[in-house]
């Protein structure tokens, strides 16, 4: 869920992520911050489980809890990559969450 931040700390964040995504997910403002618009109106996504968007510009994400150990998973941080299997984000844990987890992708 987003955390309700002000418009001045959106655009710290945004600066410092923007071009540099490692460690998105162990910031949970981000989770309030579009990396595309800068916009600080992101909102759980109706229909769509462990996805955010941002109202203003459209762009989705995912962001939630690991299903394995309760870490932050966000899409958005290369530490996150996608499982080619189930399409869900892979922990730094290693785990994706499907029952054939893609061993190839696993980190």
């Amino acid at each position: 869920m987003p955390l309700p931040i002000d418009r001045a700390e959106g655009k710290r964040l945004f600066k410092k992520y923007r071009s540099q995504r490692d460690g998105i997910r162990n910031c949970p403002e981000m989770a309030s911050v579009c990396l595309i618009c800068e916009s600080i109106d992101v909102v759980v996504k109706p229909n769509a489980e462990g996805m955010l968007y941002c109202r203003n510009c459209g762009f989705a994400f995912y962001r939630y809890s690991c299903p394995g150990c309760g870490k932050t998973v966000d899409g958005r941080d290369p530490g996150n990559p996608s499982c080619s299997v189930c399409g869900l984000r892979i922990c730094s844990c290693g785990t994706c969450g499907c029952p054939q987890p893609d061993k190839e992708t696993h980190l």
